[in-house]
Parts: C-alpha cells; sequence; structure tokens
C-alpha cells in the first residue's frame, strides 16, 4: 500500500511538472564568445525595437522559454550592443540554432524551426543581392558600364530566382510568415503586369510602381506591423515617389501610403505614427499637422486630457515663433507663487524638466554655463516632477538657480497642457514683450539663439 501511495504521489509531481513545462522555447550556441555577456530576445516593430526578455550567457548558450508562444512576428537575438540575429515565430513551440559570433554574418544555421530554415533560405538570397549592389556600386564610381550591366542582370536573375522560390514555397507552406515578409518586401513586376495587360496606362516602370508598389503586401495581415516590412515600404516610397520635397507634395504622396493600409486597423496606425513621426523629426510641421487634423483630430473626445500626438500637433499650430507665450504660474520650493508674467519686460528662456530624465540632467549643466555669460536673460525652470521631494533634489544636485517652480502635477497638470508638453526637456526663448521667439530642439540650436 505504501509503494503504491508512493508511486501515485511521483505520477502526480510528474504530471504537475510536465503541466508546467514551457510551450515556447528558443535555444541555440553562439560559437566564439568565451566571457558571460547579455542576450536580448527582442520584438521587431518597424525600426524600432522592444526588449521580450534577456538572459546572462556564459559562452554563447542561449535559451528563452515561456508560457505562450509569442507573437507572431520578426524578432532579434541580440548580443555585445551590435550583434542582431534575425528570427521568425510563427506558432512553432521550439526554435533551435547555431551562430558564430566572429563571422559578419553569423553564419547562422537552424536547427529546429521549419519557419527559420525558410527564412534563412529567403535571406541567402537577400544576401547575394545586396553583396551585388555593393560591387555595382564600387564598379558606378569607376564609372565601368559593362561591368555595371553585368551586376544589373545578375541581380534581376537573383530577384526572379527568389520570385520563383517564393511561388514554391507558398504552396507547400500555405501560412509561413517568412514567406510573407519576402513576398511583401518585392516590388510588383513590371513586365509580368504588361504581358497580362497589354493595353495598360502606363508609360514607365516608375509610373507603374507609384500606383502598385505596395500590392504584394499581405494588408489583412495585422502581424506585418511586427516586422521591417511596412517601415521599409513605407519609408522607400516617401522618398522615391515624392517627386518635389514640398509641402504640397508630402502631403499628396502621404495620403496615398495611407490610403493603400487603410483595410487594416492596426496597419493603419503603424503608417500614420510613422508618417507623422517622419515629418515632425524632418521640421515639415505643416505636413504633420494636416495629418493630425485629417486623420487623427476627429477621434479625440472632447474634455480628455490631450495625448502626445495632439500636443505636438498644438505645440506647431499655437506655440510656433511669434506667437503670445501662455501663462504659466507655480510654486517654487519656499512655497512662493511665481508666473512667467512676472517677468514681463525681460527675456525669459523657459526650461522645462523633470528630475528622472536624464537629458534633462545632461542639458542643465550645459544651459547653466552657456547662460553664465548672459545676466540679462531669467532662467525660468518649470519642473513636472509629481514628487517634492525629487523636485526639490534635482533643484539642489543641478544647482539650479532662482526661480525654479512646479505645480507638482506632471504632463496632467494645466500648466504643461497650456503648454502643450509631451516630453523633456523643452525650451521656449521668450523676449520683453512676452513673444515666443524661438522653440530650439537642441542644445546646438538652443546656443544659436542666445548668441
Amino acid at each position: 500500500m505504501k509503494l503504491l501511495l508512493k508511486i501515485l504521489i511521483l505520477l502526480v509531481i510528474n504530471a504537475s511538472a510536465f503541466s508546467q513545462e514551457s510551450k515556447f522555447v528558443i535555444k541555440g550556441n553562439i560559437k566564439n564568445i568565451y566571457n558571460p555577456t547579455t542576450v536580448y530576445l527582442l520584438a521587431i516593430e518597424g525600426s524600432k525595437w522592444d526588449v521580450v526578455d534577456s538572459m546572462k550567457s556564459q559562452k554563447g548558450e542561449v535559451f528563452f522559454s515561456r508560457n505562450e508562444i509569442p507573437e507572431t512576428g520578426e524578432y532579434y537575438i541580440s548580443w555585445n550592443d551590435d550583434k542582431f540575429l534575425n528570427i521568425v515565430i510563427n506558432n512553432e513551440n521550439l526554435i533551435s540554432f547555431t551562430a558564430d559570433n566572429l563571422e559578419p554574418d553569423l553564419d547562422v544555421k537552424i536547427i529546429e524551426s521549419e519557419e527559420n530554415k525558410i527564412f534563412y533560405k529567403l535571406k541567402g538570397f537577400e544576401n547575394t543581392i545586396d553583396s551585388l549592389s555593393e560591387k555595382g556600386d564600387e564598379y558606378y564610381e569607376k564609372g565601368l558600364t559593362t561591368q555595371m550591366q553585368k551586376i544589373k542582370h545578375l541581380i534581376s536573375e537573383t530577384i526572379t530566382a527568389i520570385e520563383d522560390t517564393l511561388v514554391f514555397l507558398e504552396k507547400q507552406h500555405k501560412n509561413s510568415f517568412a514567406v510573407k515578409i519576402y513576398k511583401s518586401s518585392i516590388p510588383p513586376s513590371f513586365k509580368k503586369y504588361c504581358l497580362q495587360n497589354p493595353d495598360n496606362e502606363y508609360k514607365s516602370e516608375y509610373d507603374f510602381l507609384k500606383r502598385h508598389y505596395f500590392d504584394n503586401i499581405d494588408k489583412n495581415d495585422s502581424c506585418l506591423v511586427n516586422s521591417r516590412v511596412l517601415y521599409d515600404a513605407c519609408s522607400f516610397y516617401l522618398r522615391t515617389f515624392t517627386e518635389v520635397k514640398n509641402t504640397e507634395n508630402y502631403i499628396k504622396t502621404a495620403n496615398f501610403i495611407i490610403s493603400s493600409f487603410s483595410w487594416n486597423n492596426k496597419q493603419f496606425d503603424y503608417v500614420l505614427n510613422l508618417l507623422l513621426n517622419t515629418f515632425e523629426a524632418a521640421s515639415f510641421d505643416d505636413v504633420f499637422i494636416y495629418l493630425f487634423n485629417t486623420y487623427m483630430h476627429s477621434a479625440i473626445c472632447d474634455g480628455e486630457i490631450p495625448g502626445e500626438t495632439e500636443r505636438k500637433a498644438m505645440s506647431m499650430q499655437k506655440l510656433k515663433k511669434g506667437s503670445v507665450a501662455p501663462e504659466l504660474s507655480g510654486f517654487d520650493r519656499f512655497g512662493k507663487k511665481i508666473s512667467l508674467s512676472d517677468y514681463k519686460g525681460k527675456t525669459v528662456l523657459l526650461m522645462f524638466w523633470e528630475s528622472s530624465c536624464p537629458h534633462c540632467r545632461k542639458a542643465i549643466p550645459y544651459v547653466l554655463e552657456l547662460l553664465k555669460s548672459k545676466p540679462n536673460i531669467v532662467v525660468l525652470s518649470f519642473s513636472i516632477d509629481t514628487n517634492e521631494q525629487k523636485w526639490i533634489g534635482g533643484i539642489l544636485e543641478e544647482q539650479l538657480p532662482e526661480p525654479s517652480i512646479s505645480d507638482l502635477k506632471g504632463f496632467d497638470g494645466q500648466n504643461a497642457i497650456n503648454w502643450y508638453l509631451w516630453g523633456t526637456p523643452a525650451f521656449f526663448v521668450i523676449n520683453p514683450e512676452g513673444i515666443i521667439i524661438a522653440k530650439p530642439l537642441t542644445l546646438k540650436a538652443l546656443e544659436e539663439v542666445l548668441e
């Protein structure tokens, strides 16, 4: 009886252990790593990535496990800050590989994972095209026309080979995400289109691609957001098919791109935000405002605290150079109420900062040093902190001069809302009449304004 009881207990324990086993595992070995290093699993979204998991590898061993299979998409396994090994996750429980830290292409070998065997088979074509393109650039610089034509022919043959391989693989592996990635990455063929539509309206391949460039991208698959496909396609289209780089033409191009991805909410949201970020970074404020007003403004409810994108758009419209500076009020660390209007008649550098913001901590000493030779300029610093001790601690650590104020309400406070504040540090230069004369985005730009 005791023996039977022990057996039953062991069976229960083993069953419990089995039920807790991971449903998803990545394991691998990276040769020529001799020191302990942190290895990361990164989820890709366009040109960005997020950390999904991390582990300490002693000599190149890699092991990640999860209770659920992660969302379908492209991922990186990364180490040493500059090593990125591509994998695809798509409803498989196990991915197993080897790689070599000393090889430029990491010499990846997939041991287990049909999806990644397909991915690296197709990646081999991509590497061939990249290598040929580099050679072509070299011949172009040297003016070697004959060699360039040979390279162009070889690239064309390789593209045909990858297209034929994709047709074959798509039949064999109908749900392969790797196939979908590479199919989406190749523009539609003008030559094939002309064979099927001999009386078409297009006078050149350029005209055809301007209208059909996104045709090979599956507009129904939200998971393509979890790859570089949409980022690469939209970025290339924006650069290549905006013939004259001005506001009017950028708006036309952006409208076409957005309309191409309007069938799928996740793709639509990604593409819209990609374009907004692109035009904000390029300081095309009018395009940013147009896109915001056309595609986002109607979705924002009255009375809601404005989000980052709305604040960016409103800042571009309401706080541009020549605008009247809104009022700003807060209390200093001694409890005295101070307002921006108290300094009318003086030039003011208004600096928004936060004690936990590393960029602020880096900028503050630079700004204070810069203003040592400009005693007539008032530095009014306003903290977005919500914790009084952290705010005062930051003042003392950075030796910020008075007036240094806060309302301790963070980004949701009325001051931050009135100034459409969405990030720190942020700088505004205000003249004695209370007019915004500059809102420099970099320390170099700030220095130029103050000079």
